[in-house]
């Protein structure tokens, strides 16, 4: 068995000659999971194919060592290893995680994509945690102090930007949007609520407007002005709601402005959102 285990590029034998080079050196570039197990042993047997599926599935973001707890006597007492299977993982030569016991994937996926972020992606989902909490001026400041290190990574200039109009700083987004590139992904979604906000500055107030739509249902443009305000005041499924009833109403109005507000609003809650997603449906079905 020790053997077919070279064959991975992922996975390595270790003994007291490599460990120098294959786990405390490769651990300056990436984590090294180091697996302490015994053929026979019935735990090792479970965890193994487990550790070698997720070593294939991250292509080389980290590194699988095996050790074989009998024939590596003096490892084993000097990261003392008690029990089988003991998993620990060692990063830029420090130990950062030891696991004693059975393991399952979801567990070890988990841990491991903490380690194997990049300092971006971490970042940024310490950003969305902050904007979820309603802790937008925490979620500016953090962001700008990572602009500070990646000043050329104009996507989080328009996300900064996006938050900056979220909490009324319209100015400043201007500026730095009018300084990025056209075609800098994710720009689009502070433009759009710009765009938004200009519509609704003349508008009526919000309970006026509904109040208009109510006392008559035909007025698509209320209902289009009722839909703008909703947006700009963050409810964004009662927005939609409105676009839909145009849509039902007569859907080419106005060059299908429901449509394309639709797309707008989408682009806004970004790719993969729940909510953009149902209501694709149902405008798909409202078109078609």
């Amino acid at each position: 068995m020790g053997n077919t285990m070279n064959a991975a590029v992922n996975v390595v034998e270790v003994n007291a000659e490599n460990f120098q080079s294959e786990v405390v050196e490769k651990s300056a570039q990436v984590p090294v999971m180091l697996e302490f197990y015994a053929d026979a042993a019935e735990p090792s047997q479970k965890l193994a194919p487990v550790l070698r599926q997720l070593a294939d599935e991250y292509q080389g973001k980290f590194l699988l060592a095996r050790i074989d707890i009998q024939a590596n006597q003096q490892i084993v007492q000097q990261l003392a290893v008690k029990t089988l299977p003991t998993v620990k993982i060692i990063f830029q030569g420090k130990m950062v995680q030891e696991l004693e016991g059975p393991q399952d994937a979801a567990t070890l996926r988990n841990l491991l994509d903490q380690i194997t972020m990049s300092p971006l992606e971490q970042v940024r989902g310490q950003i969305n945690q902050l904007v979820e909490m309603g802790q937008r001026g925490q979620a500016i400041e953090l962001l700008q102090q990572v602009i500070a290190q990646e000043p050329k990574n104009f996507v989080l200039h328009a996300e900064l930007c996006d938050l900056l109009i979220m909490e009324n700083r319209t100015d400043e987004a201007k500026q730095i949007l009018a300084s990025l590139p056209d075609d800098t992904e994710g720009v689009e979604r502070p433009k759009n609520r710009i765009q938004f906000i200009e519509l609704a500055e003349n508008l009526a107030p919000l309970a006026k407007l509904q109040k208009q739509v109510d006392d008559d249902s035909s007025d698509l443009q209320g209902r289009l002005d009722l839909a703008y305000r909703f947006i700009v005041d963050d409810q964004i499924e009662a927005a939609l709601d409105q676009l839909l009833d145009i849509l039902k109403v007569d859907r080419d109005w106005q060059e299908q402005k429901a449509r394309t507000t639709m797309i707008q609003v989408f682009e806004l809650l970004g790719k993969g959102n729940e909510l953009a997603t149902a209501y694709r449906r149902k405008m798909f079905t409202f078109l078609h």
